[in-house]
């Protein structure tokens, strides 16, 4: 029988649990306890984990609410600022390490001002450039930062970094690509008729013309397989790989000359060979990276980002190799790996008994004057691991839905499947009887590793067999074959088995018929086996979007304090990523600091935020901030909208209930009285009653449609009261409205409505004045650069068919624009449209749609076009900057040149906004520090963990409530605005930094600092509604084969109704 290697590796999470939020933006990153700790998850004995709770794009991981288009309506903006009681941290320490706080480096700091002063002439000729037509060369591309910023009061904080030691060597790159060898000529050609059959798809390259699908390998197998080929040529010289394409090494391999390594590899009991093929290497010279770190200038005079990449992936590939050749740690992606035996995880309960296990990131960064690892805690979602009896334990094995829902559990997880050896023939024993069975259990014959089909169903088979299972989860003495002759010892030719019965004939096993059997075929050539012989194997992910009970327990044991997560990356962290006494390190010459680095921050001033005066309508009035949070007692937004003169109200749920509309329309009434405190310009007089809907699960969309064309066409506003939180009844709501009737709706949960809060409401009015056009509030002293009334602000985002099965190849990509079009820097209309699935580089359609905002601007501001115009591109990632300049700022430029006369040009800057990234800061002092023990909202980070000469920075210009706060982080890839003035070079950094910071404070619906600029953080809101339009087609794709070609065209040519253009509709 199978041991029981892998039980109970993903239980655990018994410490005492907090407080619940954490998700989303402005929120932090969300954390919680660990096995044996307190609220935070800290241990004094050296804490056992870490959270990071990532979402970041690319990297897999959870990102909250931005597939599905899920229900939002109650969110509206936040008027308290919460926080933690001191008490919930127990013993933990209120800093990390706080006995020994270094300073930052000073010879660091020296390096890096030395650098800032030499480029100081070059910086002076840039600026002199930027005043004139600008060409498009690479030359104003990503340019010199002009001086590290000095506004703010100072601070010291800790980084999640560590200082790498690298020696000066040279290293030998491969690339590997590994293919199966067909023995036979019956299945070669089988396998040229399958190639050919592929190759008439027209969406295939030409890999699928020459090559049948399925003979690259990949995940684990080809980890092994890879594994295999080195240890055929390693002799004794050091080399490394991340098991999928790459391979480094400190001399060259010894490598036939074909450069192709034979390995046979056994897979679910078959032996196959396959070539490992090795590119010729290429040679990685360390020491020009370390050269251009001491210097930051490149002696190629090449001014592209980032730099020296393939150096980059070398290391990553040396320090990855460790944790990616333990077989008690789960990688995921590229920089991610989890401890399988450590008990860090917690189970997320009944749906399939998944677990979330916490783990760790890893990048190599250059900086200035050194190489930095990049540690954070992370979180991944892994499947049952251990005996299928232990999962079987969790269902009640006599309910037909909890049966399927234990098929769909075990279907594609790899087990160990245990084949016993044919029961033991009766032998004479000293001492016994003659002829009498010896009496020991059977013995182990071998142990093959299968992907499980899941448990028997009646639809397994082909379809004209006789004996199908009678029932799905059918048991060991239900589910029936025939053996086939020649028949093994004991077992006759042509007759019916049992399982049971063929189990016990054959092996002597008495297997356990109340338990159901296991697929551990396929549905169309099943071989059921007894659940006792079957075990998963751990460190499985999970490879759908988590459910929404799941995501809230992944974010109940993510959620832990800064001080808790720098703990556990020093400690575990280290263990798990194999940093201390490694062999492999050693022989590459690198070394990890133990200590995480410090820097310096520095803190800026909060804007004033005003409002009208509640009792003079002619007079504004301070409302005060208090850690990034504001509220709005006794004020009036600032401006009202467009007069409310036609609206109405529906009550949309899946039950009737005469006494919740009754509810209903008291609850909306008290809404209106408020919305009129607040100076939103409606009647108080509304309809009399509203519209009850009524709708049915799986058809609520027809039915909604049918009832929204019963409203005129008139009304302005529909304020749809749902009574689930379902994404059914909400994404049809905004589908429609938005689409096909044109009026705003504003959705809230029932529950939240008749409660009649008036934060409540007032937190949901904020949205209703934006969508009318309004102005709810301002700061008191604008960035000069915007009260000019001269300069366009931009924000633009693309979201991408993420977390579905991979049947989302015919799926579109979707583009989000927002503008400004006045100084308040409260009212961005949006344009959105679909493009090519899965590419991030925007097409020619961009420069149509930026003439449109163009146009905008100019209707806005008298027939004038902006002079400035800032553009923040959202969550590209660093390999596609030189792509944004290159691919689609010349659209940018184009949509200019036709509307701009030939006198006037436009200046841009072009900025990066990224909060998807893993850098993380604490506080070294608790006076620096907000009530969740995160560093204090508008702390900005620009030395330290930069590159001198690139233009960036991190700004947490919001407070999170738990967690630990994720800053944001961004980069200047071009600029013809912020230096081209008279001012000193460092007026040019403090001036885009406070425009940055201070933006955050103007997100319209909310009444507190965001944690990302409403430019990116509104095109990012733009694009989730898009998805909303198309939820069907994409929750499609996690079940269809494929979408087709009709359906996306029909979709993607779904635009805002004429009504809600150039409105904030998706707000």
């Amino acid at each position: 029988m199978a041991d029981n290697r892998g039980r109970g590796q993903l239980r655990g999470g018994r410490g005492d649990r907090g407080g619940r939020g954490g998700s989303g933006r402005g929120r932090g990153d969300g954390y919680q306890g660990g096995r044996g700790a307190t609220f935070s998850g800290f241990d004094n004995r050296g804490s056992r984990g870490g959270g990071g709770f990532r979402g970041d794009r690319g990297g897999g991981g959870f990102r909250g609410d931005r597939g599905g288009g899920g229900f939002r309506g109650d969110r509206g903006g936040r008027g308290g600022r919460g926080g933690f009681r001191g008490d919930k941290f127990g013993s933990e320490p209120p800093v990390f390490n706080p006995g020994d706080i270094p300073p930052p480096d000073a010879k660091i700091t020296e390096l890096e001002n030395s650098i800032i002063k030499a480029s100081s002439l070059t910086g002076q000729m840039a600026k002199l450039q930027v005043s004139g037509r600008k060409s498009t060369t690479m030359s104003e591309f990503f340019p010199l930062r002009p001086a590290f910023g000095n506004r703010g009061t100072e601070v010291i904080l800790w980084a999640n970094y560590v200082q790498l030691g690298i020696e000066s060597q040279d290293l030998f790159k491969y690339t590997v690509k590994a293919t199966k060898v067909f023995d036979d000529d019956k299945e070669n050609a089988d396998s040229k008729g399958k190639a050919i059959k592929d190759s008439k798809d027209p969406k295939k390259g030409d890999d699928s013309k020459s090559r049948p699908k399925g003979l690259e390998p990949k995940g684990r197998k080809l980890h092994r397989i890879i594994q295999l080929a080195l240890n055929q040529i390693s002799n004794a010289i050091p080399v490394v790989s991340e098991f999928k394409s790459q391979v480094v090494s400190l001399k060259p391999l010894q490598l036939p000359e074909d450069m192709t390594i034979t390995v046979q590899y056994t897979d679910e009991g078959r032996d196959s060979t396959y070539n490992v093929v090795f590119s010729k290497p290429s040679v990685v010279k360390l020491d020009e990276l370390i050269g251009y770190l001491n210097s930051m200038e490149d002696p190629t005079g090449n001014t592209s980002f980032p730099k020296f990449e393939t150096v980059v992936d070398a290391l990553g590939v040396i320090l990855g190799h460790t944790p990616r050749a333990n077989a008690q740690v789960g990688s995921l992606g590229s920089s991610r790996h989890f401890p399988l035996n450590l008990g860090e995880s917690s189970n997320l309960g009944p749906s399939a008994f998944n677990s979330v296990i916490r783990g760790y990131f890893q990048s190599v960064r250059p900086a200035t004057g050194r190489f930095l690892l990049n540690i954070n805690v992370s979180h991944g979602v892994f499947r049952f691991s251990g005996p299928v009896t232990e999962l079987m334990k969790n269902y009640d094995l006599n309910d037909d839905g909890q049966l399927k829902d234990l098929s769909q559990a075990l279907g594609m997880l790899r087990a160990h499947v245990t084949t016993l050896a044919a029961k033991n023939q009766p032998e004479s024993k000293p001492g016994g009887k003659k002829g009498k069975a010896a009496s020991k259990p059977p013995d182990v014959s071998r142990v093959t590793e299968k992907v499980l089909c899941g448990l028997a169903t009646r639809f397994d088979g082909p379809k004209d067999s006789r004996q199908k299972p009678l029932r799905s989860g059918a048991r060991p003495h239900e589910a029936t074959f025939t053996i086939n002759a020649p028949a093994p010892p004991g077992l006759q030719a042509g007759k019916e088995y049992s399982v049971a019965d063929y189990f016990k004939t054959r092996y002597g096993l008495e297997v356990n018929l109340s338990l159901p059997v296991v697929n551990t075929g396929t549905k169309l050539k099943p071989t059921y086996v007894p659940a006792e012989l079957v075990e998963i194997i751990p460190g499985q992910a999970l490879r759908r979007k988590t459910n929404s009970e799941e995501t809230r327990q992944m974010i109940e044991f993510a959620c832990r304090s800064p001080a808790a997560n720098a703990q556990s990356i020093v400690s575990t962290g280290r263990t798990v990523l194999g940093l201390d006494g490694n062999p492999t390190l050693c022989q590459f010459g690198v070394t990890a600091g133990k200590s995480l680095l410090t820097v310096t921050g520095r803190e800026l001033t909060a804007p004033q935020i005003i409002y009208t005066h509640l009792k003079n309508p002619k007079q504004t009035t301070n409302a005060p901030v208090s850690e990034g949070s504001w509220n709005m007692k006794d004020v009036r937004v600032i401006k009202p909208g467009r007069p409310i003169t036609n609206w109405t109200w529906v009550h949309i749920d899946y039950d009737r209930g005469s006494r919740q509309l009754q509810d209903v329309k008291g609850a909306i009434s008290e809404f209106v009285v408020k919305m009129r405190q607040m100076g939103i310009s409606i009647p108080v007089a509304g309809p009399e009653n509203g519209l009850p809907v009524l709708v049915r699960r799986g058809s609520a969309f027809a039915q909604i449609e049918q009832a929204f064309g019963s409203i005129p066409p008139s009304t302005q506003f529909v304020f749809a009261v749902l009574g689930d939180k379902g994404t059914e009844i909400y994404n049809a709501v905004k589908t429609l409205a938005d689409t096909k009737f044109g009026f705003h709706t504003v959705c809230m949960f029932r529950n939240s409505l008749v409660k009649q809060n008036p934060q409540y409401y007032a937190n949901v009015a904020l949205k209703v004045n934006l969508k009318a056009g309004g102005v709810n509030h301002k700061l008191k002293d604008d960035v000069t650069i915007i009260k000019d009334g001269r300069t366009m602000v931009v924000g633009y985002d693309v979201t991408h068919p993420t977390n579905l099965s991979g049947n989302a190849e015919n799926l579109p990509s979707l583009v989000g624009i927002v503008s400004s079009i006045d100084k308040d820097l409260a009212q961005w209309p949006a344009t959105a449209w679909a493009q090519a699935g899965r590419v991030e580089m925007l097409d020619a359609k961009l420069e149509e749609k930026f003439m449109e905002r163009l146009q905008l601007w100019q209707k806005h501001n008298g027939g004038h076009l902006p002079d400035n115009i800032i553009i923040f591109r959202d969550g590209v990632s660093e390999g596609q900057f030189t792509q944004v300049l290159t691919k689609e700022l010349p659209y940018i430029r184009k949509a200019c040149e036709r509307l701009y006369p030939a006198t006037q040009v436009a200046k841009i800057s072009l900025i990066v906004s990224v909060k998807r990234h893993q850098t993380r800061f604490y506080p070294t002092n608790p006076n620096n520090m907000t009530k969740s023990r995160n560093i204090k909202n508008g702390t900005v980070v620009d030395r330290g963990v930069t590159q001198a000469k690139i233009w960036d920075f991190f700004l947490t210009a919001h407070t999170a409530l738990q967690g630990t706060a994720r800053p944001a982080h961004y980069t200047v890839l071009l600029d013809e605005i912020f230096r081209s003035g008279p001012n000193k070079p460092e007026e040019a950094s403090n001036t885009l930094e406070k425009l940055t910071h201070e933006m955050c404070y103007l997100f319209g619906r909310a009444t507190k600092a965001v944690s990302i600029c409403p430019p990116a953080y509104y095109a990012d809101i733009l694009c989730t509604r898009q998805r909303v339009y198309m939820s069907d087609l994409f929750e499609a794709a996690d079940d269809a084969a494929s979408v087709s070609t009709n359906a996306r065209q029909n979709i993607t040519s779904t635009g805002v109704h004429h009504r809600l253009k150039d409105t904030m509709y998706y707000i």
